[in-house]
């Protein structure tokens, strides 16, 4: 039985097809109601609604709450059982497949500490926000320069007014206010500036806003200062050997090297490819493709246990459907009266080819016709799920 084979099983839907299907404007709603419930316990949280975020990067919406809010929603959908595994663009790669199996079930595991991060990063990126325009664009113009010409190192509340007073004037989305005004929301090192001091108390707030354990709070802003590396490290071919430095982060820092690089992976695929809309997406799911393939080449053994695990999963599938189909080992050879040894493995094999189509049983004599119908039945089973013998 070759419970090694590919899944022949995989839906004819793209990627960006099943995203669109699942960030629903239900879950949305109740997304951007949970942000509010957190936003409202904790007031440090109010400027996130009224922080800019820009096209090329961002245009899911016109504010830092906006990402958020995609994101929650697509830990919602996740967490709730969508997977785009057997999406078309995904099913045929076993690197992204089994890479996604471990970035999903880690979410389904521990969807608030993804809610955690999805805060978390962000909360210094008030006090980081410059709004710089593209030399000779409509934005410069209006006096939002290059941070060299500047006078302050952010920007200022009069600023932010001015520009949000222009932004609803022209009443467009986040790409076509980049393309008229060619203004650009940095937020320098607000990243890595989460673990400053002065964050203390909200990170502290977020964790047990969402009923997490303290030990949480080094883990998430762990990962909130990699967040950026996740993408950056892999946008240049070539240099996927920089993928051991998450580990070794991971392991200065005292944390669990595997659900570390694990949450990247979900990092990835919430933060940087589902929960955000940038102007350029040449292929689905680019940052988490990158990151992926950067791991597989850096740290091949991930891989190798994914493989293994999948395996033995699939095995263990296999078994549970032909218990459900009637046969299972033990039933067929009471059935059968065959007695222990070698028989039995010859047994079970003109099973699966009965299962397989290539026999109708025969040798069973007065039994085939049972046989051949727990064989039908095993058969639709193992072929929904992509399954065979």
């Amino acid at each position: 039985m070759d419970f090694l084979a590919k899944p022949e099983h995989r839906s004819t839907r793209s990627v960006q097809t099943l995203i669109d299907a699942i960030l629903t404007e239900s879950r949305l709603r109740d997304a951007r109601d949970r942000f509010g419930a957190i936003a409202q316990g904790i007031p440090s949280l109010s400027a996130l609604p009224t922080t800019p975020q820009t096209a090329p990067r961002h245009c899911e919406g016109p504010f830092v709450s906006d990402h958020i809010v995609r994101t929650f929603a697509a830990i919602d959908a996740i967490a709730s059982g969508e997977s785009m595994r057997d999406c078309e663009d995904i099913a045929t790669d076993p690197i992204l497949s089994l890479a996604l199996l471990d970035a999903e079930e880690a979410i389904r595991d521990f969807p608030d500490v993804f809610r955690a991060f999805a805060v978390m990063h962000n909360i210094a990126k008030p006090d980081r926000l410059l709004l710089i325009a593209e030399p000779g664009s409509a934005g410069e113009k209006e006096g939002f320069v290059q941070s060299n010409r500047r006078a302050d190192e952010y920007t200022t509340s009069s600023e932010l007014h001015r520009y949000d007073k222009m932004r609803r004037a022209h009443g467009a989305d986040n790409a076509s206010w980049f393309a008229q005004s060619g203004i650009i929301a940095t937020y320098d090192d607000a990243d890595r500036a989460v673990i400053a001091p002065q964050y203390a108390e909200v990170r502290a707030a977020i964790i047990h806003h969402l009923g997490l354990e303290h030990a949480y709070e080094k883990f998430i802003a762990e990962l909130c200062w990699s967040h950026d590396d996740v993408e950056e490290f892999f946008v240049t071919p070539g240099n996927e050997s920089e993928f051991g430095v998450f580990a070794a982060r991971a392991g200065k820092a005292g944390l669990n090297v595997e659900k570390f690089l694990d949450a990247l992976l979900a990092i990835a695929l919430l933060d940087h490819d589902i929960g955000r809309i940038g102007l350029i997406r040449p292929i689905p799911l680019p940052v988490f493709r990158a990151f992926a393939f950067a791991e597989h080449a850096a740290m091949p053994e991930r891989f190798a246990t994914r493989e293994a695990r999948q395996a033995h999963a699939r095995k263990l599938r296999i078994k549970a459907i032909l218990g459900d189909s009637g046969l299972a080992p033990e039933a067929i050879f009471t059935l059968l009266n065959t007695p222990i040894g070698p028989e039995r493995g010859t047994v079970m094999e003109h099973v699966y080819q009965v299962i397989r189509g290539e026999s109708k049983g025969e040798v069973f004599g007065a039994h085939a016709d049972h046989i051949r119908d727990c064989a039908l039945r095993a058969q639709k089973l193992l072929a929904a799920e992509g399954l065979s013998v």
